[in-house]
């Protein structure tokens, strides 16, 4: 009887673990998005404040917002495996289940790496131009 109630325990936790990754990720790239708007913004108008700045910097920000919407679209079609996961078979279950965790983190990471660096492109410009 205690072996069930310690077994469901550590179920519900695996289970909320996995809500908890979704919800952080999906809070770290509404930040993101929301902070490379501001730089579409920021590089518009640096462009149009410093003469030396071409327009085209704006390809940057640009970039990246649809490297963002990319990593969005990969998480949307991995929610959609989660919902027919009934119909996996025994090895692409296995699979999935090893990358599952560990992709949604290479995503994030990857989403926060390629906004630091549009970040720095900003501030490169922002101070040496």
């Amino acid at each position: 009887m205690e072996v069930e109630k310690f077994e469901k325990k550590i179920e519900k936790i695996k289970e909320d673990a996995g809500r908890n990754i979704l919800n952080h990720f999906n809070r770290i790239h509404d930040r993101l998005f929301t902070s490379n708007n501001i730089f579409i913004a920021g590089y518009f108008a640096l462009s149009r404040i410093e003469p030396n700045i071409n327009i085209l910097i704006i390809i940057i920000p640009l970039l990246n917002l649809i490297f963002l919407i990319f990593i969005e679209y990969l998480m949307m079609e991995k929610s959609r495996k989660e919902y027919g996961i009934e119909n996996f078979d025994i090895e692409e279950l296995i699979d999935f289940v090893e990358k599952k965790d560990r992709n949604t983190s290479l995503y994030s990471l990857l989403s926060i790496l390629s906004t630091f660096i549009v970040f720095i492109c900003f501030l490169y410009l922002l101070i040496f131009k």
